[in-house]
């Protein structure tokens, strides 16, 4: 079992079992700006089993990332 330490959306830590993640997204509404908007935060969810989810301060290529490594 591999556990991954990340920062949830409220700031606390969460540690996720990467074997159970089914897929990573954006958070549901956000929205992207072809101009980079820097005031947009860096959330994505991760989505497990059973319709449950998490979000988590990464962005979305470090979390793939860290899920892969």
């Amino acid at each position: 079992m591999k556990l991954i330490e990340f920062a949830n959306a409220k700031g606390g830590v969460v540690w996720v079992n990467a074997a159970q993640v089914l897929w990573v997204a954006p958070p549901e509404g956000a929205s992207a700006s072809m101009y980079g908007d820097s005031n947009v935060r860096a959330v994505t969810r991760l989505h497990f089993g059973q319709g449950t989810s998490i979000e988590v301060r990464e962005t979305l290529a470090d979390v793939v990332m860290r899920l892969n490594d």
